[in-house]
């Protein structure tokens, strides 16, 4: 029973360091808009906050279309797109929190992306 806290404290550890690694890189750079994510085993959620920790603009994947979770992420970023548009938004910094960035998160970067929004 000893080892499975161990695991547990493991992945701690590394979701702890993970997390530290993306906020020291975030705040380094001292970003005008900041795009954070979090994400759920259903869902996924936007939020664009600015310098002074007001939110912007905030969306989330709940009445996106698609098969898959990535496909309808991969379809969420169009509403995002178009609302950071209308505010002149051109550059964010995108703060995945500590989540690796693979399938969901990388389908709405690269929706983003190919709106013109600067990652």
């Amino acid at each position: 029973m000893s080892h499975l806290t161990n695991k547990l404290k493991e992945k701690a550890k590394k979701y702890l360091r993970r997390k530290a690694r993306v906020n020291k890189n975030i705040k380094s750079q001292k970003p005008k808009n900041r795009l954070i994510i979090n994400k759920s085993n259903l869902y996924i959620s936007w939020q664009l906050i600015d310098i002074d920790w007001k939110v912007i603009a905030l969306t989330n994947d709940k009445k996106a279309k698609g098969k898959t979770k990535t496909e309808k992420a991969f379809t969420a970023w169009e509403e995002f797109a178009k609302t950071l548009k209308t505010k002149k938004i051109s550059q964010i910094t995108f703060d995945r929190n500590w989540y690796l960035y693979h399938g969901r998160i990388k389908a709405f970067a690269d929706g983003l992306r190919k709106w013109g929004i600067k990652l």
